[in-house]
């Protein structure tokens, strides 16, 4: 497990470039405002992705805790 969560980090870091490059439109509305980040498909579906991996992660995560536990118990 923590190999393989090393490699989604090494994954995320090397593409974090990618998604903080300005494109065109930043002169046309405030760059901060929430509107911005969700007109554009440069930011939200990166958002949306990375937000989908943390709630997979975590149900995971929470799956396998309980399974774990309820093992100890019947044994």
């Amino acid at each position: 497990m923590k190999t393989i969560l090393k490699k989604l980090i090494t994954i995320a870091f090397a593409l974090l470039p990618v998604f903080v490059f300005a494109h065109p439109g930043h002169g046309n509305e405030n760059p901060l405002s929430p509107g911005h980040y969700i007109a554009n498909p440069e930011h939200y579906i990166p958002l949306a992705l990375t937000l989908a991996a943390t709630l997979i992660f975590v149900a995971i995560r929470f799956y396998c805790t309980r399974v774990r536990e309820k093992n100890r118990n019947n044994s």
